[in-house]
């Protein structure tokens, strides 16, 4: 069920960006450099320099930051039709995979799921992940991916443990205990997904078929 059927309680909240905010004030001391130019009669070296120079390369800054910014969320995701759309449809619809399963309990933000999961531990494993974003978005515009989808080794532990390292249930279970998994785990010789737990997604949707059947999730 939409969550708009449910009333304003269950809809998500507003996530604002405040990039814009730095647009405008590069805007506006560009135009007043430009206003004072003209003002005396002539266009100074500090109005050219911001004009010309500075305003442009920061609005190029400001844009790149808030694409980066943007598609850490899951619309953005998964408007590839291949090979992303089956994947995050599946989120939803699965009920077996290690993704479906976070996603229907409400473990990680429905906004940025995949970005979540996929960014690794700190601020490394977020470049890391942009750097992985483009490397993918470069691969979809040219159509060089194959399917099944690789995944390259076990799934990093560390992001598993940011979230669930101190919590109980984690530490209670016997096998977390076992010094000899951990350090497999920590090696990135055993990973969390498909060695212990299900799959983090169906291999259906690895093969680019959507939920349904529907190729590329058309």
């Amino acid at each position: 069920m939409d969550s708009s059927d449910l009333g304003p309680l269950f809809a998500r909240p507003a996530d604002p960006h405040y990039l814009w905010i730095l647009g405008i004030a590069l805007a506006l001391g560009s135009i007043a450099f430009a206003v004072v130019g003209l003002v005396r009669g002539r266009a100074s070296l500090a109005a050219v320099s911001v004009g010309l120079i500075v305003f442009p390369i920061f609005s190029y800054v400001i844009g790149t930051l808030f694409v980066l910014e943007e598609s850490k969320r899951v619309e953005f995701c998964g408007s590839c039709h291949q090979p992303m759309s089956p994947i995050v449809e599946a989120l939803s619809t699965d009920t077996d995979t290690l993704a479906a399963i976070h996603w229907r309990k409400g473990a990680v933000d429905h906004g940025n799921a995949c970005y979540q999961c996929h960014s690794g531990y700190g601020i490394w494993g977020a470049v890391g992940a942009k750097r992985s974003g483009l490397t993918h978005m470069l691969h979809t515009i040219t159509g060089n991916y194959e399917f099944p989808l690789a995944t390259h080794g076990p799934f990093d532990v560390n992001s598993c443990l940011g979230c669930h390292a101190e919590t109980e249930a984690f530490r209670a279970a016997e096998d977390h205990q076992d010094r000899d998994l951990q350090a497999a785990m920590l090696s990135g010789e055993v990973g969390c997904t498909g060695d212990c737990h299900p799959a983090a997604h169906p291999d259906s949707a690895r093969n680019g078929i959507a939920p349904g059947g529907a190729v590329g999730g058309r």
